[in-house]
């Protein structure tokens, strides 16, 4: 309907100096978020087959634009697997940084190549007319509503479907492996290679079986008995790395397009990595301890663990309480000011 072209119109400004791409990539990124894997790398490889961008452009994309959503991370994550909703969005925040940072990275990369594809549209010599482009793509493009209702249908019934059965494909390896006693033995390898880290079998397990799907790790992870940091830093290591479930089907969606695939795992584990920081820094930053927080379900002594707290965590949280107080009463006087400036003649 060219929605695409009207969202990458109106945001053209902010992804090229931001990530390296085309307008185009902010409708990629938004359905991405509002759909979940492999939505955004189905969208990157179409406007890749439309020449909407390059091949270096939509390598870029891919790695902007795969992400979880927030129904899985909020609904099915925090409240279905964790009992927290409140931790939800704790690890849609930290995921959805994670993703923005591998973006801010990739912007980079194939900078110095002289590339000869040629582009349909050329964002730097457009100008700004929103409705215009959306026009002139309807127009390109041809097909009748009937004919477009029933591609998206075909189009939409064939990505379920893929989704589904990579799903039931990998969970019954996971299976497999638990039942064999393969999961076990490569736990305690793991375990006893890395023997000065003190790793539990449990967890490194879970981890395992995130490493292969996502939504199984998880459920391993939440019944692990460990700190509530370390199980949210495992978590959203799963959810940013996505498991060799979602990659394969991204593989799968990008097969025709000869994007690297290598390339993309690799930053989907240091999304993953990435992810996992995120959630260990905005857990202290919202912590217990802190003036405004969002963990008070999690039935922990607030103030026992304060007191045994070391001086430099103390010191760590009673600076962050300061200067969320020191905000709010700057942006009160700010407030108060700008009003009475406005009130006087």
């Amino acid at each position: 309907l060219g929605i695409v072209s009207f969202v990458g119109s109106c945001f053209k400004a902010i992804m090229k100096p931001l990530f390296n791409v085309p307008g185009e990539a902010s409708f990629t990124f938004f359905m991405s978020i509002a759909s979940g894997y492999p939505v955004g790398a189905k969208i990157t490889a179409t406007l890749l087959q439309n020449k909407v961008c390059s091949k270096v452009e939509a390598q870029r994309m891919l790695s902007l634009c795969s992400t979880s959503g927030p129904l899985f991370i909020i609904g099915a994550v925090a409240t279905g697997i964790l009992k927290n909703p409140k931790l939800g969005l704790l690890l849609a925040l930290s995921h959805y940084l994670s993703a923005l940072t591998a973006g801010l990275l990739m912007r980079f990369y194939g900078r110095s190549r002289k590339t000869k594809e040629i582009i349909q549209i050329n964002e730097l010599k457009r100008k700004f007319n929103p409705l215009s482009d959306m026009l002139e793509y309807r127009k390109k493009d041809g097909r009748s509503l009937g004919i477009l209702m029933g591609d998206a249908v075909k189009n939409g019934i064939s990505l379920v479907l893929l989704v589904g059965g990579f799903i039931i494909l990998f969970s019954v390896i996971t299976r497999i492996l638990k039942l064999s006693g393969v999961l076990a033995f490569l736990s305690k390898l793991v375990c006893a290679s890395l023997y000065f880290l003190h790793l539990n079998p449990d967890s490194v397990s879970s981890v395992i079986v995130g490493m292969l799907e996502v939504t199984n790790g998880i459920n391993h992870c939440a019944a692990v008995e460990m700190p509530v940091i370390s199980k949210l830093m495992m978590v959203s290591f799963m959810i940013g790395f996505g498991g060799l479930s979602i990659n394969a089907q991204v593989l799968s969606v990008i097969a025709g397009s000869n994007l690297r695939f290598g390339l993309y795992m690799l930053v989907k584990l240091f999304q993953g990595a990435a992810a996992a920081v995120f959630t260990y820094l905005l857990f202290g930053i919202t912590g217990a301890t802190q003036v405004f927080n969002v963990y008070d379900s999690l039935n922990v002594s607030y103030y026992v663990r304060y007191l045994n707290s070391g001086m430099l965590s103390r010191l760590w949280d009673s600076s962050l309480n300061l200067l969320v107080v020191l905000a709010a009463m700057l942006i009160f006087i700010l407030t108060v000011y700008k009003k009475r400036a406005k009130a006087q003649p």
